[in-house]
């Protein structure tokens, strides 16, 4: 009797460190794809899960569409604040700012794919863009074509809550759009790390 209440225990044991295991593996899962989109992940982005998250089609209404091939230059505000710009020249990505340094193409493309494909899920009107983060002085993104025409994007607020961010056109602050927070993932690469 003794040796079958030993044996229960024991299977219920294995059991429970089963059952913990399995919701350990499906939360850590869970975890890393909210980590791939979510600007309000307190994990610091490396450029590979970066690249890895411009992959990621998001939902939403789209608002920007240009094919990379038709992209000439494109300016970003980085992790540090600082407008890195961009222009194709022989169809090879040189840094503007200084053309000596040899810019790696791949993460280029990844990049483009934040800037190129633009979403959103809602829209809201305000008076001015305060609010929710976006003046003058945001970050911007900036990409035209090989004709000059230019769209710029202010990049403003985390909704912590909700995981998304705020952004606007072409320096329209009444007009507020709501991305689910893939958009606010390009501004975490660093020049070093566009660098080969």
């Amino acid at each position: 009797m003794k040796n079958t209440s030993n044996i229960f225990k024991i299977v219920l044991i294995i059991l429970a460190v089963i059952l913990l295991g399995l919701i350990l593996f499906f939360t850590l899962r869970k975890t890393r794809e909210e980590e791939l989109i979510s600007p309000t992940s307190k994990i610091e982005k490396t450029a590979e899960v970066l690249d890895e998250a411009s992959e990621i089609e998001e939902e939403g209404e789209r608002i920007l569409l240009i094919p990379k091939e038709e992209v000439y230059s494109f300016s970003m505000t980085d992790a540090h604040g600082i407008v890195l710009d961009f222009q194709l020249i022989d169809d090879k990505w040189v840094y503007v700012n200084d053309d000596s340094f040899e810019i790696n193409q791949d993460r280029i493309d990844k990049l483009l794919n934040y800037i190129t494909d633009i979403r959103f899920i809602d829209v809201i009107s305000a008076d001015d863009g305060e609010k929710y983060g976006l003046n003058q002085e945001s970050p911007i993104y900036e990409i035209s074509d090989a004709n000059n025409n230019s769209t710029i994007i202010s990049i403003g607020k985390v909704n912590k809550e909700e995981g998304t961010v705020y952004f606007a056109i072409n320096y329209d602050f009444t007009k507020i759009y709501v991305n689910q927070g893939k958009l606010y993932n390009i501004g975490a690469y660093t020049i070093q790390e566009l660098i080969q």
